[in-house]
């Protein structure tokens, strides 16, 4: 890679960015496509689906947030479930893939940087409780902790809870949720998820167990 065409590409940083994008930066070239694929074969670009790429970490010199590379992806989403209670330190598995939440229909995608799942939520439930979060690699979107908790619960198709003695239960035994790291609980969210009408028996027993 010549001096000129690295310096064009540094611009990214560790932001991911779509074919369009990258081919402004190379339409000095004759065959843009073919340079692209190039750049992916020589390992200076990662293609992490059709149309989308990032730099690879050689040449940004940081690896990507995969959580940005979440919302790029498939969107509008929000990085949530076990990654977003794993990356809180709520609980102790480490989570092998990057789940979010979505409105459209739920995904999956194996790409050179990992799987990234999307599962499909209420629209109505879809934005409360996401914070918006930055990074060397850029700004994504997660839940907050209790939104990502809310949501792991409400994902969960054959779960009849009702009462905070048996969620509180389910949460140490199943899920293993560590409470004691789970430090002043936002209880905006737990209320806006209570009044939101899914499973709301539940999701009163869980605002309950917060307040």
């Amino acid at each position: 890679m010549d001096i000129l065409q690295r310096k064009r590409l540094l611009k990214f940083g560790a932001v991911p960015f779509t074919t369009d994008v990258l081919a402004g930066e190379l339409e000095d070239y004759s065959a843009v496509l073919a340079k692209i694929s190039a750049l992916v074969a020589e390992g200076h670009l990662v293609r992490i689906k059709r149309g989308l790429y990032c730099l690879s970490s050689e040449i940004s010199g940081q690896a990507p947030d995969l959580n940005v590379i979440a919302n790029a992806i498939y969107g509008p989403s929000y990085v949530s479930f076990e990654t977003a209670l794993s990356m809180y330190g709520l609980i102790p598995e480490r989570v092998n893939e990057t789940m979010s939440a979505c409105v459209k229909r739920a995904k999956r995608f194996t790409t050179p940087l990992g799987m990234f799942s999307y599962r499909t939520l209420p629209g109505d439930w879809f934005s409360i409780g996401v914070r918006t979060m930055d990074s060397g690699g850029g700004s994504s979107l997660v839940a907050s902790p209790e939104k990502a908790l809310g949501d792991l619960l409400l994902a969960r198709s054959n779960l009849r809870i009702s009462s905070s003695d048996s969620l509180r239960a389910f949460l140490e035994e199943d899920i293993r949720l560590d409470f004691d790291a789970f430090e002043d609980p936002d209880k905006t969210v737990l209320r806006e998820m209570s009044a939101c009408g899914h499973k709301p028996l539940l999701m009163k027993a869980l605002e309950r167990i917060f307040s």
